[in-house]
């Protein structure tokens, strides 16, 4: 009987070390860009920002319309992690990115796919939490502003 209390106890502790928590997904993010250029630029350099900014096989142009201009693609925000004995595994984390360009102007929306998991275990958090999807977000936002107010070889020749 005293083996018995002990395994359970063994058990108990052992299932109480982790834990799996979903959390809210934050609105998209949007921002709007002022621009002196062209429709036909802005989408040249809104193109080169997509194919520059997907650096690996995850991350997928999967829309262009230049008549619309618009380009759109799934882009991974974190890349995930294989389980071991030792660490839970993590999955990657994707976001729709769509770019949007017209004369003198463009927009960039950042959309959340799917929920955010964390793992606690063994005392550590696993995952990537909306508040490091905003914080990616608004660095992609940042480096496409600096990139489409950047003269291109295109404006001007």
């Amino acid at each position: 009987m005293r083996k018995v209390t002990l395994v359970i106890a063994f058990a108990i502790l052992l299932i109480s070390c982790g834990s799996v928590k979903t959390l809210p997904s934050p609105k998209a993010i949007t921002e709007t860009i002022q621009l002196k250029s062209n429709k036909n630029s802005n989408f040249i350099k809104a193109n080169e920002w997509m194919v520059k900014t997907f650096g690996n096989a995850e991350s997928v142009i999967q829309f262009t319309d230049k008549d619309a201009g618009i380009v759109k693609g799934k882009y991974s925000m974190h890349s995930g992690q294989a389980g071991s004995q030792y660490t839970p595994a993590v999955a990657p984390y994707f976001a729709m990115i769509t770019l949007r360009v017209k004369d003198k102007g463009a927009k960039i929306e950042i959309e959340p796919v799917g929920a955010f998991v964390i793992t606690n275990f063994m005392g550590a958090s696993y995952g990537f939490t909306p508040e490091q999807f905003i914080k990616s977000a608004n660095a992609l936002i940042i480096d496409f502003k600096t990139l489409m107010n950047n003269e291109s070889a295109n404006d001007n020749w």
